[in-house]
């Protein structure tokens, strides 16, 4: 049974090459370099001030929690870092709630609740402690729809305001490397960046069409996202073009008989719009079409693109396989990235 697709624009602005054949520097012919529009983040100028009304308004000392405690991570999810002094300063920020005490249960909670967002769901949430003139006086729960790491943990408080005891945590994904960090890019004339070799996803293409980009496109997260090419035309490159396929190596990890939520993002067609009835790529899980995705209506994409992302509920055997299926129709060009199999928490 198939599913429709739930697609959902985001705020990223790409620009992206119209021709995939590879140039001297190994990057597509006609590639212009893209910039990263800018996402929401964190709005620390709201939550600093929430904190300072509030310490003010009641000077008590919070519940403390030593940074050296041991805390059990939620269900659904895994610590990614912390604790350290810093809070998040992300891309994908979806806002804040206070919490009674220092709880990564309670921080979880308000993430799973959250309604889904332009950009998907929350995935990722930031907890610390908000310590004024010496006083531990709020704990602060930021959450995010995009996961991130240490790095992002920058902002360290402002004048009499101290972040301490912070930690984040992601969403657990089954699947490892859906953003396509695992290569390394061999740049040369006659095969650009290979999408060779990984340790968790397997590629069958045709030659010199589809491809990774490494260190040099801003893709949804990270630096790398892998591109879907069909010209479906042999007078285009002299050869006759198959549907390419990306299948996922590793035994998933899942409970057989749960749910899980397959989440990815996507491009739209750089080479214009389709029909709209036409499939630009299919998700195949366990041998079986559960998605078809096809070209959003009035894609205005002729000089930049969107990212946009695509769900669907799949149920696990405990063998399970999962492959992403390339289209065929109408010559179509466009970018995977973070694709992700949540258990499901709704």
């Amino acid at each position: 049974m198939k599913f429709a697709a739930q697609l959902t624009w985001i705020a990223c602005l790409v620009g992206l090459a119209h021709a995939a054949s590879i140039s001297p520097n190994g990057l597509p012919a006609g590639f212009k370099p893209p910039t990263r529009a800018p996402r929401n983040r964190t709005d620390f100028k709201t939550i600093f001030s929430n904190i300072t009304k509030k310490a003010a308004a009641s000077p008590r000392s919070a519940q403390i929690i030593s940074s050296r405690d041991t805390i059990p991570a939620p269900q659904f999810f895994q610590l990614t870092f912390g604790p350290i002094n810093g809070a998040n300063n992300a891309d994908g920020y979806m806002g804040f709630t206070s919490l009674q005490s220092y709880d990564p249960s309670a921080c979880a909670e308000a993430c799973n609740t959250r309604g889904f967002d332009s950009n998907g769901p929350c995935i990722f949430f930031n907890i610390w402690t908000a310590v004024v003139n010496g006083t531990a006086t709020q704990f602060v729960c930021s959450m995010y729809d995009t996961v991130t790491d240490a790095s992002t943990a920058t902002n360290t408080g402002q004048g009499t305001l101290q972040v301490t005891n912070s930690r984040g945590y992601s969403r657990v994904s089954a699947v490892q490397d859906g953003s396509f960090q695992d290569f390394t890019c061999v740049v040369t004339v006659s095969n650009g960046c290979p999408f060779v070799p990984s340790a968790f996803w397997t590629r069958v293409f045709t030659a010199g069409d589809d491809f990774i980009l490494v260190n040099n496109f801003p893709a949804h997260s990270g630096t790398s996202s892998a591109l879907f090419f069909f010209d479906s035309d042999e007078a285009v490159d002299g050869q006759t073009d198959v549907p390419s396929t990306l299948t996922y190596t590793p035994k998933l990890k899942v409970v057989p008989g749960a749910q899980y939520v397959l989440s990815f993002f996507f491009t739209p067609n750089s080479f214009g719009p389709t029909s709209g009835s036409d499939t630009l790529f299919s998700v195949l899980w366990n041998g079986a079409d559960v998605l078809d995705v096809k070209e959003p209506a009035n894609s205005d994409i002729s000089q930049s693109l969107t990212f946009l992302n695509g769900q669907v509920v799949v149920t696990a055997t405990g063998n399970d396989t999962l492959v992403f299926q390339n289209g065929a129709a109408d010559p179509h060009q466009l970018y995977l990235d973070d694709i992700a199999l949540f258990a499901k928490w709704f």
